[in-house]
């Protein structure tokens, strides 16, 4: 059955190489802080196995855009990683196709020396792919055609040391805990990534429309409302390099107290002073590097409070233009709870049965 959105696949340099335009169903589900990634069902054909393989780029027809000086854009682009072909002679034989983010070429690179970031963030993580994926030392390193797109602003500052992280990982940790979003789309034959932070369009603040999602607006149905602290945790005591009395420990947040101090131990001893040779660090930058990854840990030991619902697609509000990836809105479900929450994912899909828009909210 042909669908309202056609699915184009292109080769690693964005040649077209053909168009899928009747499948069974497509989901795409592109993530602000981690990598999405997408599925493709499709009945088997000579055609169709011939066309969806291994690395293989995948596009929706309306993620292409041209823009003003004549630019091809490609966003939410997918590398197709893996493919399930199924014969069935009940039922017909199947091809299923899945696919990752763009963003997964980094993941084709680990940070290969010890790398100490310190100052601006947004430039930090800026520096972490060009020393590993555009401009490495080692040229056999180079991710042909990945370039950094325009520098967004940020102001954050970060004092963090990172050796042997997958490049992915290392990136997509550092924008968890800053809040920012990332993406890589393809821009005249080129990867570009960027950088990028989303914005509130909450109900409680005034200077832009706001985005509710309630049964009030009628745009919200099947909502499901998840609170989990079990493993909260709001203090550290972090233990880097050294044994014994010897070792170097730091805290955070030392201020909580009584029934609302809930600790953690943090083992950074992977961070290095370099004490002793040319590259050695000074005393408070390597606290303020063990800091850091207390308020990495103590993020990941926040209390999950998160909304999932399905938004009507004809409703109000439209994804991708009134609001998108990243932006603080407002649910309200029907027991009256009500949270400012962010767009982490949105996960679109199209079937026989029409289109459906799931976002994944957090707090």
């Amino acid at each position: 059955m042909t669908k309202i959105t056609d699915v184009n696949i292109y080769d690693l340099n964005f040649k077209l190489i053909g168009v899928l335009d009747s499948y069974a169903s497509i989901i795409w589900r592109p993530a602000y802080y981690s990598i999405g990634d997408c599925e493709i069902y499709v009945g088997a054909t000579k055609e169709n196995v011939s066309l969806l393989q291994k690395n293989r780029l995948a596009v929706r027809n309306t993620d292409v855009e041209v823009d003003d000086a004549g630019n091809v854009i490609y966003k939410n682009v997918m590398i197709i990683k893996s493919i399930d072909l199924v014969t069935d002679a009940e039922n017909g034989d199947y091809l299923t196709a899945n696919g990752k983010e763009l963003k997964y070429l980094l993941h084709q690179r680990i940070v290969w020396t010890q790398t100490n970031l310190r100052g601006n963030t947004e430039r930090a993580i800026r520096q972490l792919v060009t020393e590993n994926a555009i401009s490495p030392t080692d040229e056999r390193r180079k991710i042909p055609g990945m370039v950094l797109g325009a520098i967004c602003g940020l102001t954050d500052t970060i004092e963090k040391q990172v050796t042997g992280d997958s490049l992915d990982k290392a990136v997509e940790d550092i924008c968890t805990a800053y809040g920012y979003g990332w993406e890589i789309f393809g821009l005249n034959g080129e990867y570009v990534l960027q950088i990028y932070k989303g914005v509130d369009r909450s109900h409680d603040q005034t200077e832009r429309p706001y985005v509710v999602f309630s049964d009030t607006y009628e745009n919200l149905y099947n909502t499901d409302y998840q609170m989990n602290a079990e493993n909260y945790a709001n203090a550290a005591l972090i233990g880097g390099e050294g044994e014994g009395l010897e070792r170097t420990y730091t805290t955070i947040n030392e201020e909580k107290e009584g029934l609302e101090r809930y600790e953690m131990f943090v083992d950074a001893r992977d961070l290095s002073s370099n004490k002793g040779n040319k590259n050695e660090i000074p005393q408070d930058q390597y606290i303020d590097a063990l800091k850091n990854r207390g308020k990495e840990k103590l993020a990941e030991s926040a209390i999950s409070e998160g909304f999932s619902g399905e938004v009507l697609s004809e409703g109000n509000f439209e994804y991708g233009i009134d609001f998108d990836l990243g932006d603080t809105v407002t649910v309200i479900n029907s027991y009256g709870i009500k949270k400012n929450v962010m767009v982490l994912s949105a996960i679109e899909s199209e079937d026989d049965k029409g289109k459906k828009l799931l976002p994944q909210f957090n707090m």
